[in-house]
Order: structure tokens, then sequence, then C-alpha cells
């Protein structure tokens, strides 16, 4: 498996969370191989994590990270967010050319079981599988894409390099964000959906391989109050995702506000960030210092397979 992340060094504890509960729970896979794209990882922490990944006898590569805006040739404007969020757009240029597919996680994802059937899911004619993201058709509206299109989430991603470089699907991304002057609605997502939604290559997959924090803030009969989905998530697949996810995507929700690493935060899930041992729920200050990461993966060693 072709693991990629993207992380700056503030964020790398959170990444080091992620990257230990994959390799924990990916023991059966023959091979794994993690592409770190570097927004300036600090060299202390480079050093932690590839003794972190040596131990499981996986390697990790750290990618340099591409100046987007003179890609562009515009500023994209990024928000709240970082512009390392758009790098995941131009994974067939920043990999090696030998890679024809890749799993995508954002950092604040902790991986619960095998990805071995998520890696080999069929994509068909599609060339990329991704999880609907929930949303009723005012975002697609916004993005001028049809009704019965999709609109799935970024945070994990299963890409089709090989097809993505002979579509040059790269050229669509930067000709959509030049089209916006680099101000897109929904970031990189916007683009994403903006692109290969609108062409119908998007693979829905079940929602447990993105469990986003929404699907465990509310039931299944308020989450449709709330969020309105013209494509109704299933009752069924609704709880199979929060009964047992797979991939549990630490997204900010309004309702349970804050994520597992900040201070008396009230995430439903942060027990996937405590030790079981003693049921102390251990809450990660909000400015994450390189010196907690041994820090969190000592805790998370112990919980990541629960």
């Amino acid at each position: 498996m072709n693991i990629v992340y993207s992380s700056s060094d503030s964020y790398a504890p959170i990444a080091g969370v992620s990257i230990m509960s994959l390799l924990h729970n990916n023991t059966d896979s023959e091979s794994i191989n993690i592409y770190m794209i570097d927004n300036s990882i600090s060299a202390e922490n480079k050093h932690r994590f590839e003794e972190m990944v040596g131990k499981y006898g996986r390697t990790i590569h750290f990618i340099p990270q591409p100046d987007l805006n003179k890609k562009a040739g515009v500023e994209i404007e990024v928000g709240r967010w970082n512009i390392s969020t758009f790098f995941r757009l131009f994974l067939c240029t920043i990999l090696p050319d030998d890679i024809d597919r890749c799993i995508y996680l954002d950092c604040d994802t902790v991986i619960r079981h095998s990805l071995k059937e998520f890696w080999e899911t069929d994509l068909g004619d599609k060339v990329v599988a991704a999880v609907d993201d929930c949303r009723s058709d005012r975002y697609k509206t916004e993005l001028n894409l049809d009704s019965n299109s999709t609109y799935t989430n970024n945070g994990v991603l299963l890409i089709d390099l090989k097809s993505w470089r002979e579509m040059n699907v790269e050229k669509e991304f930067l000709d959509f964000i030049i089209a916006h002057n680099g101000d897109i609605t929904y970031v990189d997502q916007g683009v994403l959906n903006g692109v290969l939604a609108k062409k119908g290559l998007v693979k829905v997959v079940h929602t447990k391989y993105d469990a986003m924090t929404v699907f465990f803030d509310f039931n299944f009969k308020d989450l449709m109050k709330v969020r309105k989905p013209e494509h109704h998530l299933s009752e069924q697949e609704y709880s199979e995702t929060v009964t047992d996810p797979y991939i549990i995507h630490y997204t900010s929700c309004f309702l349970s506000g804050t994520r597992p690493w900040n201070e008396n935060n009230n995430h439903p899930i942060c027990r996937h960030f405590t030790s079981n041992h003693d049921n102390t729920v251990i809450c990660i200050p909000h400015k994450v210092k390189p010196s907690l990461f041994h820090f969190l993966i000592k805790f998370i060693e112990h919980d990541v397979c629960q």
C-alpha cells in the first residue's frame, strides 16, 4: 500500500498518532510505503517518524512541498486552512512516477482496521474513491454541480494516479483554481468535486472509511435534520459506521466544538486518544509541541487496536 500524508511541524504529533494506528492495524499488508509531504517538519520529528515506522519494518519518505501559488500563477485563498490542504490534488507530480495508486489520509485520522479491502477497491471507470460528505445540495449548487452528482469528503481518498496522469487531471485542477482566481468554495474539496464529480468520476464508498465527527455527534434522525442530505445515507450504513468505523476522521463540528488534542475537549470519541489502562482522558494542548511526540505515540500504542 502507498499511503500519503501532508504535515507541518506543529501537526507532526497528530500525524504521528494516525501513522501509528495505520501501522498497528495493518500488519497484514505485505508492504506499506508512507509518503509524507514535508511542510517544514523539523529534523528531530523526521527522525522520530523514521524510528517509529522502522519498528514495524515499513518505510517513510519525505517529499518536499511544491510551490502551488507559483504553479497556479495566482494566490490561492486558504482561509483558516493551510496551503498544504491542496497538495493532495497534485500527487501525480509530487509522488514518484512509478506509483499508480495511493491512499491519501488527513493527519487527523485514526485507523482502526486493516485497509486491505479499501486499497483493493475496484474503481471501475472512476478515478478516485471517497465518502459522501452528507450535505445538502446547496454545496453542489455553489460548485455548479448537478443535483445528481456526488459530493465527497477529501479527508480519505483512494486515488488512481495512473488515470489521473493519463487524463492530465492536474491541469484541470489548475484551470479550475485559476478560473476562480484562487478563491475556491470549500478549498481543495471544492476543486476535486468541481472537476471530478462533475464528470462522474468519483466512486462513493462506505462511510466507515471516513467516519467524520458529525456522525458521532448526532443520532441518525437528527443528522438527517441537521445536514439535510439529498442523497440519504441509509440508517444501516450509519449504524455500521458509528458502531465500528474503519477510519475515524476527527473533523470539527459545532456541537462537540473541539477535537481530542484540544484542552477540555468534548469530542464524543475522545477515547481513541486515551489510554485504556487507566481510563484517564489525555487531552493534548491546542498548540502541540514536538516534545509531545513520544508522549502521543506512547498512549496511542495502547489504544489503536481497541
